[in-house]
């Protein structure tokens, strides 16, 4: 389990996480925005055997959208 700020600015609403080489096929991974939880969400979209790839959704649209300034994002992964 780790976490990772967001930083400030941009319109990313997409985003890549660098993992260890040590899944044998990818990674799963729970990813929960801390800071604004009632108007966003991030889920895991994509994975490789040393990538993760997370999107953000605004709840009210369901539609793709960018992280706010400064959001902690806290992953539990974990290699399969």
């Amino acid at each position: 389990a780790f976490r990772v700020d967001v930083g400030t600015g941009g319109t990313a609403s997409t985003g890549v996480v660098a993992m260890n080489a040590t899944a044998a096929t990818g990674w799963a991974c729970n990813v929960d925005d801390i800071t604004t939880p009632a108007s966003e969400f991030t889920r895991q979209t994509a994975t490789t055997t040393t990538t993760v790839t997370v999107t953000n959704y605004d709840r009210t649209t369901g539609l793709a959208a960018a992280w706010t300034a400064s959001d902690i994002l806290q992953f539990n992964c974990q290699g399969y």
